[in-house]
């Protein structure tokens, strides 16, 4: 088979043939050459010496590759990448780069140059249609494309620059808009610095199967930027929602396998911990997560498309420049110290939720329906009538609710249908719920509660059918719940501060394991060690 050297020079571009020319199998195709444009041959590098396109508008008769019909003379380096692109054959390798130029060409519109539209057809029908064939394939590639993915930015001064990216069997086409106000020179340098973050999201969406990688859009400039958008609708049947801004960020996600949904409030970075502190949380999310995918029978698809966006949207801080406006504002009344952070989760308040498609595989029984449905969130709350009385209680909870069909034979897998010999499985409902609450208070400024409450509860009913008869139904509930405080600990340590150098030390070691303990814990078995276990001791 012969290999395609990537095209390094722009392609010549190729006028859309008239009606009249496309009724004759050897009509030509008026072309414009550029000057000194160099090409490239197949499996060659390239020379200035070869010609891409015979004078006809057709490839030259060395080449297997299809005519390109441009809509717009290629001038620029989007559509250098786009023609580089043209004889890939997956989805990722066509948008290679185009991410990263798009925001490129966004950071040139102005008054005189507010839009910038390019598309490449290389289908037959493109090849052999008539102008108006192709006006149409190229409007139902720029608007209907099969994958698409288009990002809006709202800057500080209220201008919005839109950029879409699609493509179909037919080509690929991209649009950079500014749609409303004018971009300042701080704004284009501000998108500028979004060019890997687009590129990134793109090449993941376009991955096969699509993956999330939405970190790099979480961190931007809020103080030039005020708002960004990305929607993706991909073949496969997954649509994508991003939204970030400095208030909140937020994904969601739908596929033939389910649905998925994480929100995260960034205005309340007042309670946000350290990057390892979020991390060790993170971590420990997504471990309750993968067991209750597994004890749920969930999509390993769907579930690692959560755990992505969770990961993704609770992994970066507010950016620096949220954290430095909100110094300039006036101090809030009530806030969490650095102390109370380490108590605390380190995360800041999300929702987040994910839910499998439902199916009823026995015809038998209709009312035994397979799903998956967990909900987990995150809730701080501050009070108070001063910040030496202040009291803060961060709550966080899940649910698990999954019903699910296993063969009573592992090898053999299970195939319902209305005889009684296919009748042999074992349904499991599965209904579980977990809780954690850390309450912190004080008096005219001293520590006087640090209480960790913890609660879990498990239940599974299996009802096991042999030849369509019930012969069993089983319900196996697990319960946990333990109270945790640690008031006189940490005073004991607050006191020893002064006799002790090593008082301080101790204190912030304690505290930082209520925070880890305070973490959501699903397994009624590892709250109940939590009451049992000796989380820090002082000796005076």
């Amino acid at each position: 088979m012969t290999t395609l050297a990537p095209l390094l020079s722009v392609p010549t571009y190729v006028t859309p043939v008239s009606s009249s020319s496309a009724s004759s199998s050897s009509a030509a195709a008026v072309t414009t050459t550029p000057a000194a444009s160099s090409t490239t041959s197949l499996g060659q590098a390239a020379s200035p010496s070869l010609s891409l396109y015979a004078a006809s508008g057709l490839l030259d008769g060395t080449s297997s590759l299809p005519r390109a019909i441009w809509e717009a003379p290629q001038t620029d380096a989007t559509s250098t990448r786009m023609a580089a692109n043209a004889s890939a054959g997956d989805l990722g390798s066509r948008w290679k780069g185009l991410g990263r130029a798009m925001m490129d060409q966004a950071t040139l519109l102005g008054p005189d140059h507010a839009s910038y539209s390019q598309s490449l057809l290389v289908s037959d029908q493109a090849r052999q249609g008539s102008s108006g064939v192709q006006a149409i394939l190229r409007d139902q590639l720029h608007h209907f494309g099969s994958n698409a993915v288009s990002l809006s930015v709202t800057t500080a001064s209220g201008a919005q620059v839109e950029l879409s990216l699609s493509a179909n069997s037919d080509g690929v086409a991209v649009d950079v808009k500014l749609t409303a106000g004018k971009l300042t020179d701080d704004e284009r340098a501000a998108l500028g610095q979004l060019g890997d973050a687009f590129e990134a999201a793109v090449q993941g969406l376009a991955g096969q199967p699509p993956t999330l990688s939405l970190s790099g859009l979480t961190q931007f400039d809020s103080s030039k930027l005020a708002a960004i958008d990305l929607k993706a609708s991909l073949s496969g049947g997954t649509s994508v929602q991003f939204h970030a801004d400095a208030s909140q960020r937020s994904v969601a996600l739908s596929s033939t396998a389910g649905s998925m949904k994480v929100q995260v409030d960034a205005g309340k970075d007042a309670i946000t911990g350290s990057a390892d502190q979020r991390q060790r949380a993170i971590a420990s999310y997504l471990q309750q997560f993968d067991s209750a995918a597994s004890r749920g029978h969930a999509d390993g698809g769907l579930t690692s498309l959560f755990k992505d966006a969770f990961s993704q949207l609770n992994g970066s801080a507010t950016p620096a420049d949220v954290a430095s406006a909100a110094s300039a504002s006036p101090a809030p009344l009530l806030s969490a110290s650095s102390d109370d952070r380490s108590m605390l989760s380190g995360l800041a308040d999300f929702t987040a939720s994910i839910t499998g498609a439902t199916s009823a595989p026995n015809p038998l029984h209709h009312d035994e329906v397979d799903g998956f449905d967990y909900q987990v969130a995150q809730h701080t709350r501050l009070s108070g009538a001063s910040q030496a009385n202040r009291a803060i209680s961060q709550q966080s909870s899940s649910t698990l609710k999954a019903s699910y069909h296993e063969s009573l034979q592992p090898d053999l897998p299970l195939k319902l249908d209305t005889t009684r010999q296919s009748q042999n499985y074992t349904y499991h409902q599965i209904n579980d719920q977990a809780s954690s609450q850390v309450e912190i208070g004080y008096h005219l400024g001293y520590l006087v509660q640090a209480r960790v409450r913890q609660s879990a509860s498990q239940d599974a009913k299996v009802s096991k059918y042999v030849m369509g008869d019930l012969v069993s139904t089983s319900d196996t509930p697990l319960q946990a719940q333990i109270v945790r405080d640690f008031s006189a600990q940490l005073q004991d340590g607050r006191d020893a501060r002064a006799a002790d150098g090593d008082g301080a030390s101790r204190q912030r070691q304690l505290m930082a394991q209520i925070g880890t303990m305070g973490l959501l814990q699903g397994d009624p078995t590892a709250v109940r060690g939590h009451g049992t276990q000796i989380v820090g001791s002082w000796q005076g």
